[in-house]
């Protein structure tokens, strides 16, 4: 696979995926509005709309941050870098992805830590619906993975010279 063509797949990549983060938006306020109905027409509740509305959530965040980071609308600070020009401003974009990739590594670590420790123990949510924990938490390591992946990517292309700074569409 050439540098272009994996460029490609992980750019299509995370747009499928901020898809497939819109869709779980989308069945976040279906279900929301279903427990409003619920509440305020037949007197009852559906016991999980809160717990799996805020699971949606989180999975629909951790899903789009490829999408924001390939736009580069992901979480930057650029009063200082865009000052600088040529190899400093290479350099300034290098330092940066360097340090997110090492950030986003570290979450890979401790949400796998997390993952797999409510795997082993079998830790269910104390809501009603008792969740296994293990099924919602699998989100974060995918997610951080795969954002060290674009932050690798993108230190690619910035040592290989094809870019000189963060993602862009």
């Amino acid at each position: 696979m050439t540098f272009a063509a994996a460029e490609r797949f992980l750019a299509r990549a995370s747009l499928a995926l901020c898809a497939f983060a819109g869709l779980l938006l989308a069945v976040m306020a279906v279900l929301i509005n279903v427990e409003v109905v619920a509440r305020y027409v037949f007197n009852s509740s559906t016991l999980i709309a809160d717990e799996y509305s805020g699971y949606l959530f989180v999975w629909s965040t951790l899903l789009a941050f490829g999408y924001a980071f390939h736009a580069g609308q992901f979480l930057r600070v650029d009063a200082v870098v865009q000052r600088f020009r040529g190899r400093t401003k290479a350099a300034s974009e290098l330092l940066a992805a360097i340090a997110g990739l090492a950030v986003s590594a570290i979450c890979v670590y401790a949400t796998w830590q997390l993952f797999e420790a409510s795997w082993r123990f079998g830790t269910r949510s104390i809501q009603p619906s008792a969740t296994p924990l293990w099924i919602m938490q699998i989100a974060l390591p995918f997610a951080f993975a795969w954002l060290a992946l674009l932050y690798a990517a993108t230190i690619a292309r910035i040592v290989s010279g094809r870019i000189d700074g963060a993602a862009r569409s």
